[in-house]
Formats: C-alpha cells, structure tokens, sequence
C-alpha cells in the first residue's frame, strides 16, 4: 500500500495548490547545499578554481603531511626550483628516499612495499611543490612528472613523449647505392 494521497483542485472555485501560500523554505549556502566553498579557494599557497574545491587524493598528498615535514618540502622545492629538470632527478630521488627513512624511523615494522610507497609520495610531494602547472618543457621534465604517482602528471608526461618523442632517422643501408637514397 502506498501512503500517498493525490490532491485534487477544488470543483467551484480556484485551484487550491496554486493559490496557496508558499511554505517556507529553508535558506541554504553553496557550501551547505554542495559540500563545497563558492568560489576560488586557497590551501596553504595555492588557490584552487571553484570547481576542485572537492578535494581528491591528489590533491591531499601535500595537505595530508604534517607542518614539519611540510616545510622541509617546500626547503627542498626552493632548493630545486634554480636547478634544471635534468639535474632534479637524482636530487629529488635522494630526498624521497630520506622521506621514507625518516617515517621508518618511526615506524620500525614498516614493511619493504610500505617503504616503497613512502618514497613514492614523498617523490610527489616535491613534484607537487616544483608544478606549477604549465606545459611540460622538455624531457627531463617528462620523465619527472612519469614517476609521480598522480595520473594527471603521467597522462600530462605520456602526451609530451607522444609527441616529442625522439625518432629514428632513415640512413641509407648497405644495399641502396648513393644514387638511389631518397630523403624524406
């Protein structure tokens, strides 16, 4: 059985649903009425556009890590944003390995697959602070940006090596004689 109950317009006489009065209606803000802030938002440094307010995993990596360590990254970046990106690989490799020998040293039974994780998010941690979202550059900075574990920095590195790829380059071989070599 159904509770509900259809509601019928008077026979003689205006339509009673139309002409009643509006009930009152609770007044809700945007971020009452959708979980998010309106408008830009700032977290730490960056502002964000109104439509990532609803922070994601990828977003929280930075966010998640406590003030202490938080200023060591951005020691890091500072200290990494006047290298080149062909320099910043091994740099940024070394600093996620003490990132993860750090958090080991508070937690003993970290297993190896743990430690590897931790290296992997500190690795992107950095990256994050030295993004500054703009096109990738060139492919020192590609192969940076594959290591992080956002999709976004893979799919952004996967399209620039796509592209700029490097090709091989059509030589004569042994059987063409000079006179028959073609240049594409």
């Amino acid at each position: 059985m159904s509770t509900f109950t259809p509601i019928t317009p008077a026979a003689n006489g205006p339509d009673t649903l139309l002409d009643a009065p509006i009930p009152a209606v609770l007044r809700r803000t945007p971020k009452e009425l959708c979980g998010s802030a309106a408008g830009p938002i700032q977290i730490g440094s960056r502002q964000f556009p109104a439509n990532q307010n609803e922070r994601t995993a990828e977003s929280l990596l930075f966010d998640q890590l406590p003030e202490v360590i938080r200023e060591a990254v951005d020691e890091w970046a500072i200290f990494l944003r006047a290298k080149p990106w062909r320099m910043r690989r091994d740099l940024m490799t070394n600093f996620a390995r003490v990132f993860a020998e750090q958090f080991r040293e508070h937690a003993p039974a970290m297993s190896d697959e743990e430690f590897e994780g931790m290296k992997e998010i500190g690795y992107t941690c950095l990256l994050e602070r030295l993004d500054d979202g703009g096109c990738i550059e060139n492919i020192h900075q590609a192969r940076l940006f594959m290591d992080s574990v956002h999709d976004r920095h893979r799919v952004q590195a996967q399209l620039f090596l796509r592209i700029y790829r490097p090709r091989e380059i059509d030589g004569p071989t042994e059987t063409d004689s000079p006179a028959t070599v073609r240049l594409n």
